[in-house]
């Protein structure tokens, strides 16, 4: 087999030619990096949070459903604490043990459901978002392929 290809291209030499291989420029190496970046940092927001009540480390979903509900029930306490009369005294939220995964169902009144939100669910999702834009201003500054991969 080897011997008949080698013969066919002693005689057609135009035939098999090589075929260029694009290498990527900085700036496309950049754009897929930025764009790496964002699916990850979208990743590790939906990852979920730990947060600690009572004492207790947990873990609380936070994936585009969850990051809604939480925002919905927010506002339910905000007005809850201004006074909005038929709003319920507390809310029930699923969590899981850190370590271990064992569902429990937390509940909180409307001041510890806003620091949940706050400092637990807020701060994960800006301080990724804040980690995400420093690689991207990395990638921006990257005046190498290496740099680039590194950020």
């Amino acid at each position: 087999m080897f011997d008949t290809l080698t013969d066919y291209v002693s005689e057609y030499p135009d035939v098999l030619r090589d075929i260029p291989v694009h290498t990527p420029t900085l700036d496309e190496l950049k754009t897929a990096k930025k764009s790496q970046i964002d699916a990850e940092t979208s990743a590790a927001i939906a990852a979920g949070f730990d947060y600690t009540v009572d004492g207790v480390a947990y873990h609380f979903s936070y994936d585009a459903f969850d990051q809604q509900n939480f925002s919905d029930t927010a506002n339910v306490c905000l007005m809850k604490q201004s006074g909005m009369r038929g709003l319920p005294e507390s809310v029930t939220w699923n969590a899981y043990r850190v370590p271990g995964g064992e569902l429990e169902r937390l509940t909180f009144d409307a001041p510890g459901f806003l620091a949940l939100y706050a400092g637990g669910a807020m701060k994960h999702k800006n301080e990724t978002m804040q980690r995400g834009g420093e690689r991207k201003a990395a990638v921006e500054a990257a005046t190498t392929p290496e740099e680039v991969e590194a950020a």
